[in-house]
């Protein structure tokens, strides 16, 4: 791949995009496309709008809207004008909204009709509807109309207005896993140096094609979408239908593929359940079995030859995925390179910009020998220019020098700046310019990474054995009769003990009790959950198995990437069937 010039802020980035890639498709959306220099030309007079309206160098715009061609042009015009853009959730409630938009002090806020209906009174000076395209609402302005505010003497104050590479150029707020969420800040310095790192490592060129459909508030997809493709020519493709995956795949027939591991998931049970409804499960499942026992025994992947048919409704010029946001379970992995389809595990998190590590791609390493079964459970090797060690986890009688494991530790200029009004949490997680990430990890002597969890979920027992939730939890998840799970440590009588909150599918539990012949009432439920969590726990050591399970009669709280979010997760759960079976439906 061609090493593309090394822009320093994300306004030169989208410049040199321009230069070199002008005539080329930038994104697509819907009937919609844009080149690169046409985003560039509409970004630029959007900041000169900005400008006009008064938006100083260092103020804050909030974004807060669906995935779009706008979305993109308002964080550029903002980057531009020498603003930082504060990422919002557009699903979240209006007082977490308008709390997330004030808390950097915002001066405009750029949203969708939906947001702007659903938070009454904007918490902005100024509010500039996205999507809108030639009409606005209310009296409130599009961004055509920001644009169109624009003249001379903005343009030459725009013109005027250096970026430096630190700079804020985003507020990003974290997940909120474990309750409240905090505001990341990442410079122009932070965004680049990953986006190069990312680019150093993957594969990406000028005719790569991708298709997005993870929300851009996030830092994977705002990085991978709104930074990557304009250093190497590549174009997206933006859809926020989930239910209109499939289509895009064969309209657009990408070549590249980002999502969550909760959207892998999906993807494989739609294709078994495709498969089942048209009379092809065995034979699918069949060809399966062969595709896994000839890599075994030849190392050779055969997926491409066997499984044309899956690799034509995925659009048939798919080169790789790749899995971030939450951590892919190795059978996950396994089961689409069986089908010959290489799906990369990365790993990050907000506050590196997001990248640390990520699984290099080799095609001839993938269909000639066995290194990506072998690896299925990593996240890669550090990208160029991290540095990653380990770090023992005292209060949690974690050493890394007596079982190889501990708290994995972040080092380049990819680290954040700091927690946005928070010093305290911001020197807590950064120490001696070493970023404390909380994950624990193994590394190999390749450098490979395996996470095996969080350092303050970790479940220490009385006899001092510790438990990882995440390992319990994937053995767990493999049983059809477990919709949602969260292992947690609960006290009873003085002794800590692994418990099990666990959402059960109504279908899977239906079916089992039509198949046993019984009734399915509470008690039956129970039973059936109880034995299943047993027969799983049988592969895990005896200290790890589940000695409680608390029924949950609703899904578990998930975070906006699908990841069920331990910090809200209830100290006990008051279980009501008829709700339960009403889920559902």
């Amino acid at each position: 791949m061609n090493t593309p010039e090394r822009p320093a802020t994300i306004p030169a980035g989208l410049e040199y995009a321009a230069r070199r890639h002008g005539e080329r498709i930038a994104y697509i959306e819907g009937e919609r496309r844009l080149t690169w220099r046409e985003l560039r030309d509409r970004a630029r007079e959007a900041a000169a709008g900005l400008v006009a309206s008064g938006f100083e160098k260092g103020d804050r715009a909030a974004i807060c809207a669906e995935n779009s061609i706008d979305w993109i042009v308002a964080y550029h015009a903002t980057a531009m004008a020498g603003g930082a853009a504060a990422l919002v959730y557009f699903d979240l409630k209006p007082r977490e909204i308008e709390e997330q938009v004030r808390r950097p002090d915002c001066r405009v806020l750029f949203a969708s009709r939906p947001v702007v209906q659903k938070l009454g009174l904007p918490p902005a000076e100024r509010t500039v509807l996205l999507g809108e395209g030639g009409g606005g609402m209310e009296g409130l302005p599009t961004l055509a109309a920001l644009a169109a505010g624009a003249d001379e003497a903005s343009r030459r104050r725009l013109e005027a207005r250096a970026v430096s590479p630190e700079d804020l150029a985003a507020v990003i707020y974290t997940s909120g896993t474990t309750g409240g969420a905090k505001g990341v800040m990442l410079t122009h310095r932070n965004f680049m140096a990953n986006a190069h790192a990312v680019l150093a490592t993957l594969d990406v060129g000028a005719g790569d094609s991708v298709l997005l459909v993870l929300p851009l508030h996030h830092a994977l997809p705002f990085m991978a979408t709104v930074l990557l493709p304009g250093l190497v020519g590549a174009h997206f493709i933006i859809e926020n239908d989930l239910r209109r995956i499939r289509d895009r795949l064969q309209e657009h027939r990408p070549t590249i593929f980002f999502g969550v591991p909760a959207l892998y998931e999906l993807m494989y049970r739609n294709l078994l359940a495709r498969a089942e409804s048209e009379g092809r499960l065995q034979t699918l499942l069949a060809w399966q079995a062969r595709s896994r026992a000839i890599k075994r025994l030849t190392g050779l992947n055969l997926g491409p030859l066997l499984f044309r048919r899956v690799h034509k409704a995925l659009g048939g010029r798919l080169r790789f995925l790749v899995s971030g946001g939450a951590a892919l379970k190795p059978q996950t992995a396994l089961d689409f390179f069986s089908l010959g389809l290489p799906l990369l595990q990365g790993w990050g998190m907000t506050e590196a910009s997001p990248a640390i590590a990520v699984q290099r791609f080799s095609r001839a390493r993938f269909l000639l020998t066995r290194y990506y079964e072998r690896h299925a459970g990593s996240v890669g090797q550090p990208l160029p220019g991290i540095e990653v060690r380990l770090a023992d986890v005292p209060e949690k009688e974690i050493f890394v020098a007596q079982g190889g494991e501990g708290e994995v530790l972040v080092r380049g200029e990819n680290v954040f700046a700091g927690y946005w009004l928070a010093e305290e949490e911001t020197l807590q997680a950064k120490r001696d310019g070493w970023l404390r990430t909380g994950d624990l990890a193994r590394i190999d002597a390749a450098g490979n990474i395996y996470l095996t969890g969080r350092s303050k979920y970790v479940i220490v027992l009385d006899s001092g054995e510790k438990v990882h939730p995440d390992e319990v939890e994937e053995n767990l998840a493999e049983s059809d009769l477990i919709e949602d799970v969260c292992v947690v440590g609960r006290g009873a009588r003085g002794k800590t003990h692994v418990a099990a909150v666990v959402y059960g599918s109504v279908e899977a539990a239906r079916l089992r009790a039509e198949q046993g012949g019984f009734s399915l009432d509470e008690a039956s439920l129970r039973r059936l959950v109880e034995a299943e969590v047993d027969r799983l726990g049988r592969r895990l050591a005896a200290y790890k198995r589940v000695a409680q399970v608390e029924l949950a009669d609703g899904p578990l709280p998930k975070t906006p990437l699908q990841k069920v979010a331990r910090g809200r997760i209830a100290e006990r759960y008051d279980f009501d069937f008829e709700k339960w079976l009403a889920s559902g439906s």
